[in-house]
């Protein structure tokens, strides 16, 4: 949370998928508000950029919330990550890359790529294919949780009629990640 400094921002985009993915997983509308209000905004407009540290506040005040019902502050996260990840999949562009990248495995990284290019003000997302049945996507920023990096990749995956795919992210460093696909 002290390295999400104001220069790092996310889109609204991902603001107002996290919030409906409060409601999807069983908060209720005070929930949602409770989220709202630790964010410290008031709204927000899906193409304008915000605070990622207030992205943060929100997903961290949902996933406490919801640890209960699912069984732990993790299995929250994967699953606010996989309804980012369904949400992405309906925009337009989500589509679009669906409709451009088909069916064939290493796609999907392409897709993740664009995503996390999209979403943010940082990140420098890289592609590399260690080997034919895998794909890893190198983030140099990320101040989202590891559960939640899996949840949408597997989500992604599956809109995109990919199965089985395995995902595995890991740190790499205090801010930077791999997000390892094999299929």
């Amino acid at each position: 949370m002290r390295l999400a400094t104001p220069e790092f921002t996310t889109r609204g985009f991902l603001f107002t998928s996290m919030l409906k993915a409060v409601k999807e997983l069983g908060g209720d509308d005070e929930v949602v508000r409770h989220c709202l209000e630790a964010s410290g905004e008031t709204s927000f407009v899906e193409f304008f950029h915000y605070p990622t540290r207030s992205l943060l506040l929100l997903i961290s005040t949902a996933a406490e919330a919801l640890s209960g019902r699912y069984g732990s502050v993790e299995e929250v996260l994967r699953q606010m990550g996989a309804r980012g990840g369904e949400s992405y999949m309906d925009t337009p562009v989500g589509r679009a890359v669906q409709q451009q990248t088909g069916t064939r495995p290493q796609r999907l990284m392409f897709a993740l790529q664009t995503l996390y290019e999209g979403l943010t003000s940082y990140g420098k997302p890289a592609l590399s294919f260690p080997r034919p049945d895998r794909g890893v996507l190198s983030v140099q920023a990320s101040f989202m949780p590891l559960a939640y990096h899996e949840g949408g990749a597997q989500a992604i995956s599956g809109r995109m009629g990919l199965t089985p795919v395995s995902v595995r992210a890991r740190r790499t460093g205090p801010l930077s990640l791999d997000l390892e696909c094999s299929w």
